[in-house]
């Protein structure tokens, strides 16, 4: 009897776009730009000036190493009446602000409900 080996198969290169560099523009939109993420603290206090204050008390309250470490780098953070939502960057991110910040950020915003989603 005769033992056939596998061989592995050999697909063509994609052509997909994905697979190229992101130097080459592939899908360029004039509508569309990159910008450098700056600071949350300098987007609130250009946006919302009394949520920048909340930031200032969460500060104290939380510590500056676990301030720079989970809350400096957070997208987004908006306010309705006596609602915080918090947009973190990824579902880890979430966790942790779930699982140590959630009364540090009702007291330092005043407020009675955070949500936090990825």
């Amino acid at each position: 009897m005769e033992t056939k080996i596998l061989q592995p198969l050999k697909m063509p290169k994609a052509a997909s776009p994905a697979s190229r560099g992101v130097e080459e523009e592939w899908c360029a939109d004039p509508h569309l730009s990159a910008v450098e993420m700056t600071p949350l603290e300098a987007r609130l206090a250009a946006k919302s000036p009394e949520l920048a204050e909340g930031l200032k008390k969460l500060r104290s309250l939380v510590g500056e190493e676990a301030y720079e470490k989970q809350i400096a780098e957070l997208p987004n953070l908006t306010r309705n009446a006596q609602s915080l939502l918090i947009v973190a960057k990824n579902f880890m991110q979430r966790s942790l602000l779930e699982r140590d910040f959630i009364p540090k950020f009702k007291e330092a915003f005043g407020v009675a409900d955070v949500r936090v989603v990825a």
